[in-house]
């Protein structure tokens, strides 16, 4: 069965940009390695992520990431079992006001969030919309 999570936390405030581009770029590997599809972006001290896939290796992801000392105060946005993946592949990137930031690549987030349950697309797009308050 297909399940897919969502969640935002705040990042550790000893992580450092080093460090959390260590974090998007292992997890965007280790997610890809084992089919999961989602997004995972950081920007001001913030992670939201998607995780899409098999519902016992999301589940246990999510519990590995719950336990993750780099990040506190996980709120999750949803849980559900899902008839198919929504996203297509799996992304990790930084959304911020230097020169990483590209704004075509937040309009990609949200098309992908078109693809979401229509009833989980509303709260989404506002988290995510919120996420990246401030950075055009």
């Amino acid at each position: 069965m297909k399940y897919a999570i969502s969640y935002v936390s705040t990042a550790s405030s000893n992580l450092g940009e080093e460090e959390i581009q260590k974090i998007l770029d292992y997890s965007r590997n280790w997610n890809m390695d084992h089919h999961i599809t989602g997004i995972l972006l950081y920007s001001e001290g913030n992670f939201f992520q998607v995780l899409e896939g098999e519902k016992q290796l999301v589940e246990e992801l999510f519990k590995r990431i719950k336990n993750d000392a780099r990040h506190y105060d996980i709120i999750k946005i949803f849980s559900k079992d899902i008839v198919e993946e929504r996203f297509t592949g799996y992304k990790a990137d930084f959304i911020s006001v230097d020169s990483r930031y590209r704004e075509n690549d937040l309009t990609t987030y949200l098309a992908q969030i078109d693809k979401l349950n229509p009833g989980i697309q509303t709260s989404v797009k506002y988290i995510l919309k919120n996420f990246s308050e401030g950075i055009k």
